[in-house]
């Protein structure tokens, strides 16, 4: 008792306080409490950042937009199929000026910065004033644009000294890159080229302006108390690099012939295109109305006249500089002319309404539902069988065949070669001729004469390309495609596109047979003068009229191929409208086929398949496969052989008038 009243007086005028275990209990549940509602939004947050942490941050960083500017990415490079560059961009410079930086209250920056612009770069200090003065409430005047660093280094250089230029300020260099070509206008029409925004016109350029376009980067600045800049830096993602199926130096062969024939015979057009017939690839393509600089390709010099240019209204320069950035190749079409007989053949020889050994006679002409259809022979070649019919280009035996071929199969064929349809090629504007061909509900008899030989139906260039691979690759019909790979801007593999199978288009057995009967046509009929020293090369003349029937100009063609036993390149030539004496001779697209050859079939290491004719005598014999596997090439010769495809007269091939002695009929399936 006497403890409790000594414990009363030491407590007298304090509050008494007691901590309980049930206060203790519950704190430690409060602690608890607290500590795991931290670590659940500790993991809410972490979860929320790692899905969407760079959208919070660009929204966050995108509200300091006082102290921000954007990084550019790098648009990525063409590369031909051996990576040598045909389109890159290169890092150039704008210099911005802040005029209100410059003009600061109580400080002397104008004048030191003035002349250190003017002594590095040679403007005039008075026009440089002015313009500062001018706009002295603003802080990003562009200047210059698109400078290169040798010409900024100098300057740079000066304003890091702050030592000896203390007072040169309010002057900065703004990043961006310049789109370049290093070939100028090699495969101009491949390539494309971009405007304003890295957006892609015409070409590659345009197709995979996706994948060769990056992200943009940001870099913002906060500005402390001692006036310096703590960056926050969001990177740039560079552009990925598209490696073509262009090869630079078959594309340079073809440019430099095309060049060279255009100088020599003024056609109003030639093209070219190669391609490989076992993959789809195309090697080269190009139109002399097409070589444009793809460093300037508003330029329109070079095309037309200063008086021509200066008579132009926007909207007509504008249109012909459209007609000059047009791929011909791609987008135009035309009348093929003879070119198409091997496909009408190999429809007929497939369905099995003609036999290989099946002759027809050839006398100048057709009578057909009130019309006479001519031979290029007027005169008549005779009696030919189906090989000698495509050696010398005959329009009679065609028209002969195309009727046991009757209208159904001939529609087929023309639809599994793939005539009057896209063919799927990896370039913008491709031209489908949809509508442009005869269906089996319109075609009439006279029709299904004229389109057996190539005349009165459009195709375009890829589209014989990519049929005639299919006629002497064993029937296979791949996709055409000017594309392989797409690597990213370290080099890894982000898209490989490899040989795409779309069809089989004819047997083998047809197909070996058209290869025989091409080759022998430049051996010993209409393509003669295709040839190329040291190989057995293949392919079909073409002399085609124009839409307008009462031009007496043509587009004269080679569809050609080598080697004969194991072809590795297809090539298609176009002359179209020669200024010369005979402008219906084929000879001209043939010679420019053996011209590209001559060059590129050592370049692409294939090897002679025979022996190059010198003016001194062998002194070891020619080695040759044993007589009983040994191909033939060797043609057989009709009565009256072509030497060339040409018409005798420049009368148009069909008229009205029916001369008398026609003794030849058609039939219809």
């Amino acid at each position: 008792m006497e403890r409790y009243n000594n414990r009363q007086k030491n407590n007298k005028g304090k509050r008494l306080r007691i901590f309980t275990r049930s206060m203790k209990a519950k704190l430690a549940r409060l602690f608890i409490g607290v500590l795991v509602a931290l670590v659940g939004l500790g993991i809410v947050i972490t979860r929320i950042y790692a899905k969407s942490g760079e959208k919070y941050e660009a929204i966050v960083l995108s509200q300091q937009t006082y102290s921000s500017k954007t990084l550019p990415y790098r648009r990525g490079n063409i590369t031909d199929r051996d990576g040598n560059v045909l389109a890159t961009s290169i890092k150039v410079y704008n210099m911005i000026i802040d005029p209100k930086v410059i003009l600061t209250e109580n400080k002397d920056y104008l004048e030191p910065t003035v002349d250190a612009l003017v002594k590095c770069f040679g403007y005039s200090k008075d026009e440089l004033t002015k313009l500062i003065q001018d706009n002295k409430d603003s802080r990003y005047v562009i200047k210059e644009k698109q400078l290169k660093y040798e010409q900024i280094e100098e300057f740079k250089n000066l304003m890091s000294d702050t030592k000896n230029n203390p007072d040169v300020k309010g002057v900065w260099f703004e990043e961006e890159y310049k789109r370049m070509y290093p070939y100028s206008t090699l495969a101009s029409g491949t390539i494309g080229f971009t405007v304003a925004g890295n957006v892609g016109n015409w070409g590659i350029e345009e197709y995979y302006n996706d994948y060769l376009n990056g992200i943009d980067g940001r870099e913002y600045g906060y500005v402390n108390e001692d006036n310096t800049m703590d960056p926050v830096v969001k990177e740039p993602t560079d552009g990925n690099t598209v490696v073509s199926t262009i090869d630079l130096n078959l594309q340079t062969i073809c440019e430099k012939y095309i060049k060279q024939w255009v100088e020599e015979y003024h056609p109003t057009n030639v093209a070219v295109v190669m391609a490989d017939p076992n993959t789809g690839e195309i090697l080269a393509m190009a139109d002399s109305n097409n070589m444009y600089d793809l460093n300037n390709p508003q330029e329109l010099k070079g095309f037309y006249s200063d008086e021509e240019i200066k008579a132009m209204s926007d909207e007509q320069k504008i249109e012909n500089l459209s007609k000059i950035w047009r791929n011909f190749c791609v987008s135009d079409t035309y009348e093929a002319g003879s070119t198409i007989k091997p496909f009408t053949i190999a429809g007929a020889l497939e369905d099995g309404k003609i036999s290989k050994d099946q002759t027809f006679l050839c006398d100048g002409g057709e009578r057909i539902s009130g019309f006479y259809i001519k031979c290029h022979k007027t005169s008549g070649h005779g009696t030919l069988n189906v090989e000698q019919a495509i050696m010398n280009s005959c329009n009679d035996s065609l028209m002969q065949i195309a009727a046991f071929e009757g209208v159904d199969t001939f529609c087929k064929y023309q639809s599994i070669f793939g005539f009057g349809m896209r063919s799927g090629i990896d370039l913008p504007g491709e031209a489908s001729c949809e509508g442009l061909l005869y269906t089996k509900d319109n075609m009439q008899v006279a029709d299904l004469a004229t389109n057996s030989f190539g005349q009165n139906f459009n195709v375009n260039m890829i589209q014989m390309v990519a049929g005639f691979s299919s006629l002497i690759n064993g029937g296979y019909y791949y996709k055409p495609h000017v594309v392989k790979q797409i690597l990213n801007s370290n080099g890894g593999v982000v898209a490989n596109y490899d040989k795409e199978l779309i069809k089989q288009t004819i047997t083998k057995d047809t197909s070996d047979f058209l290869r025989q009967a091409l080759v022998n046509t430049v051996n010993g009929g209409t393509g003669k003068t295709a040839a190329v020293e040291g190989y057995d090369v293949g392919g079909k003349t073409g002399t085609a009229q124009h839409h307008d029937k009462s031009d007496t100009t043509y587009l004269l063609s080679f569809l050609g191929f080598a080697p004969y036993d194991n072809p590795q390149v297809v090539c298609y030539t176009i002359v179209d409208a020669p200024q010369v004496d005979n402008p219906g001779s084929s000879s001209y697209a043939c010679k420019l086929f053996s011209a590209i050859m001559t060059e590129a079939l050592p370049y692409m290491d294939v090897f002679p398949t025979k022996e190059v004719q010198t003016t001194e005598p062998a002194t070891e014999p020619e080695t040759t496969k044993p007589e009983e596997t040994q191909e033939s090439t060797e043609p057989t010769v009709p009565m009256s052989p072509s030497e060339d495809e040409a018409y005798e007269d420049n009368s148009p091939i069909v008229e009205d008038v029916e001369p008398s002695g026609d003794n030849v009929t058609t039939t219809t399936e």
